[in-house]
């Protein structure tokens, strides 16, 4: 009875927080979704707060408050590019509202195949696949599998607006459906050296749960989810967390490679979870304190490395570069499974890498 009281304590939970969908955001290489972040509402590190059309019944309008160190966070709407009512076993995305989400959204009948405890951010202490396991059918549950609508996500999540706390702006170089792959390449001047090892760099505004993969595609080929799932990049394994005032500190990532797509390519953990712990199944904070969000549309102090809006630090990864026969341009794609709800984050940046 104890599990079963816990497992509706969470969905509660994820009903109360679902007026702002779980949102993340690349910071470096700065990704082509960020192609609005000299326009009015959002240059110089603005977030656009409360520049949106409110819709009902939230009624909120949330920028993707983000920080970059000591330096402005200049991203625009980055973080409404992405995939909405995305199940694992499914052949397509649905576009509707799927925050929280607890059903098999397209009647596949797949089996999760991340069931340990130790790679789930929510719900831990229940037995995976029975009826408390409200969040099986979610992309983190089956990392890789769950449909996109395109590689570098959609603006909005889908061609037709639902009803969330972060509507999608649209402006003169975006709008409400447009493909993140269909965005010019945004030049970063990044260039990585064949067989080394670089820092990469992400955010993670509204927090709920879910991992991450970096990958890369030729830029000689046509930018699709496929390409991308041919060169999925490892991490190196040290992954660091990023303060306001630039300073870091390096943590123990988590990192799967059994039950993924692409088979045992390695996906890691987002280092963030729910507290208090014991109440969602989550997982010991990787620090501790508390951050005064005076740039957030959300002012009250909270803690800076658990909960629901964790956006004060950063997550910076160090990836093996892959061995290439020639001096190239290519795309760095960072695709992102949610866990309690049906959604990805995807975007994705220009880089080259020199021989």
């Amino acid at each position: 009875m104890k599990t079963m009281k816990t497992a509706a304590s969470i969905l509660m939970t994820s009903v109360v927080v679902g007026t702002a969908v779980a949102h993340m955001q690349m910071l470096s290489p700065m990704p082509r979704n960020t192609i609005d972040r000299n326009l009015p509402q959002w240059k110089g590190g603005r977030f656009g707060n409360n520049t949106c059309e409110r819709t009902p019944p939230q009624n909120k309008c949330w920028g993707g408050d983000c920080q970059n160190g000591t330096q402005a966070c200049n991203v625009g709407q980055n973080f409404l590019w992405f995939n909405q009512g995305c199940s694992i076993g499914c052949a397509h995305c649905d576009g509707n509202a799927s925050n929280p989400n607890t059903r098999d959204r397209c009647g596949s009948g797949m089996k999760p195949t991340n069931n340990d405890p130790r790679y789930r951010g929510l719900n831990r202490n229940v037995v995976a696949m029975s009826k408390e396991d409200v969040y099986q059918w979610n992309p983190w549950r089956a990392p890789g599998n769950a449909p996109v609508y395109g590689p570098c996500g959609v603006a909005g999540g889908g061609p037709r607006r639902v009803s969330t706390g972060s509507p999608f702006v649209d402006t003169v170089l975006a709008k409400q459906g447009d493909l993140g792959s269909t965005l010019p390449p945004n030049p970063t001047g990044v260039v990585w050296q064949s067989g080394g090892r670089v820092e990469v760099k992400m955010s993670v505004r509204a927090n709920h749960g879910g991992g991450y993969q970096y990958r890369l595609c030729p830029a000689t080929e046509p930018l699709t989810e496929a390409c991308l799932q041919q060169t999925p990049l490892n991490f190196t394994q040290r992954t660091w967390l990023e303060f306001r005032n630039g300073s870091r500190f390096e943590i123990a990532g988590t990192y799967l490679s059994e039950g993924t797509t692409p088979a045992e390519s390695t996906w890691a953990l987002q280092p963030f979870p729910w507290t208090p712990v014991q109440q969602y199944g989550s997982f010991t904070p990787p620090c501790s304190g508390e951050d005064d969000r005076s740039n957030s549309t959300d002012p009250r102090p909270a803690r800076l490395c658990e909960g629901v809006f964790p956006f004060g630090v950063n997550v910076v990864d160090e990836l093996h570069v892959p061995v290439v026969p020639a001096t190239g341009d290519y795309v760095l794609g960072l695709r992102y499974d949610a866990e309690s709800t049906s959604q990805i984050w995807q975007q994705c940046a220009d880089i080259s890498i020199a021989v």
